[in-house]
């Protein structure tokens, strides 16, 4: 799932990827955890694409589940 929203985000079609990336951050927090290095990783894409969106609002609640993000630089 995290693939295809990579691809959607790829295209700047954020509609899309969005609900994509946040299925995909629920499933992983299920079954990793959310100090899970792979966790983290989809948390990280899934900021750069709410910042690409400019949809501040989920960026801000996305920040506040994982206030680390709030320092990471996109890439």
């Amino acid at each position: 799932m995290m693939n295809i929203a990579i691809v959607y985000k790829g295209v700047e079609d954020y509609e899309k990827a969005e609900p994509l990336y946040q299925k995909a951050l629920e499933g992983r927090e299920a079954q990793l955890g959310k100090d899970h290095m792979r966790t983290k990783k989809c948390a990280k894409n899934f900021k750069i694409c709410l910042e690409k969106s400019g949809n501040s609002e989920r960026l801000a609640e996305l920040i506040e589940s994982y206030p680390g993000l709030a320092f990471e630089e996109v890439d």
